[in-house]
């Protein structure tokens, strides 16, 4: 039977399993753990190396010494003596400028150095009868101090005239251009009677008796550069030709968008071939580690690093990944000591793969996903 406005008797009995049945499944759900995300981050692998071995580094190649060539006056250009590809040896005359109003103002300040000198010493004879005068009182003090001004006058007129002197014969050194080193005219930019203005330039030199090649190393593999025992770069233009390089320089500072750093290598020219600037080569490197690496420790990045809160003051650690299913556990490790690239520390072994960025956003035994390092 129903009731106007009501529920039937088998819908009042409905509603309170409904709600009962409600109240079990979110119970459910709520005693449920909540799922941990599995956490994308950067790793490196300690003490990579095989990824050096089996990797190559792209590069460009570009003379050791290079230089635009200018003069240090403006004027006309009288006599470019080098043209493209010819060589040159240091001190060598590249180009002259014509040197009339040069030698003319030289002249012309000569005299006047000479003019003021005479001025000068005629300012101090005439001090020197008055001071005479006044010692003897036959003279004021106040000629004297007429004739001091005079004569201080004088000393700061020469003094302007030998360093307007000393300017013009060092303007008149300038018409002539020498090679700062040995080297192979690569570009010229002006013509014989040219009008040239100072500091632009005339030709450009290069240095190609060694090349260099600057190469990218990963964030991961920087560390490892002091184990580098054999470097050998080839070029494509250049098939069958191994050049074996050495490292220059290594920068401090990685790239912010692909945390790699310059690594600047140099190389002599190969027998029977030559290297031109501008080649694009690879260079491949092998690597050893010492037998007393483990005591040394291992350089990594700063951002490797992190200390917990329940941790001790002195205390830090980084994720170690487990190769065999992604979990991260956190281990204690010391620092020796810091480099301008990262880190050395003690407590990690080599091919044990560490996280190095994203290490505030874990916790243990969380799995995670390897980015590319």
């Amino acid at each position: 039977m129903i009731f106007k406005g009501g529920l039937s008797t088998r819908s009042r009995l409905v509603v309170p399993v409904l709600v009962v049945s409600t109240l079990l499944i979110s119970g459910c759900e709520e005693s449920a753990p909540p799922e941990i995300p599995v956490r994308p981050v950067v790793t490196m692998v300690v003490g990579d190396v095989g990824r050096i071995r089996a990797g190559t580094f792209p590069g460009r190649a570009t003379a050791t010494q290079e230089v635009n060539i200018s003069f240090e006056v403006s004027g006309k250009l009288l006599e470019r003596r080098v043209n493209v590809g010819d060589r040159v040896k240091a001190g060598d005359i590249v180009a002259l400028m014509e040197p009339e109003k040069f030698e003319t103002k030289v002249k012309l300040l000569k005299a006047e150095r000479s003019a003021a000198e005479g001025q000068l010493e005629n300012a101090e004879k005439q001090l020197e009868r008055q001071e005479q005068l006044l010692a003897k009182g036959f003279s004021p003090q106040a000629k004297v101090d007429v004739l001091q001004a005079a004569a201080r006058a004088a000393r700061g007129r020469l003094d302007a005239a030998r360093a307007a002197l000393e300017r013009a014969e060092i303007d008149l050194t300038h018409t002539t251009v020498t090679a700062p080193f040995d080297g192979t005219v690569s570009e010229t930019f002006a013509e014989n009677f040219q009008n040239v203005v100072a500091k632009e330039r005339i030709l450009r030199l290069l240095d190609t008796s060694q090349i260099e090649m600057e190469i990218n190393i990963p964030e991961a593999l920087i560390g490892l550069a002091p184990y580098v025992k054999e470097i050998v770069v080839t070029f494509k233009t250049l098939p069958g030709v191994e050049i074996p390089a050495k490292i220059k320089e290594i920068s401090n500072e990685a790239s912010l968008t692909t945390r790699t750093y310059p690594v600047k290598l140099v190389m002599d020219q190969p027998q029977g071939a030559e290297i031109k600037p501008g080649m694009a080569g690879e260079a491949k490197a092998v690597a050893e580690l010492p037998e007393d690496w483990i005591q040394t420790g291992a350089e990594v990045p700063a951002s490797a690093l992190f200390s917990p809160d329940d941790a001790k003051t002195d205390e830090v650690f980084v994720w170690i990944v487990n190769a065999t299913d992604s979990v991260v556990q956190r281990r204690p490790v010391s620092v020796v000591a810091t480099s301008a690239r990262g880190v050395l520390i003690k407590g990690v072994k080599a091919d044990e793969r560490i996280v190095t960025a994203g290490v505030s956003f874990l916790n243990e035994g969380q799995k995670i996903r390897v980015l590319s390092d």
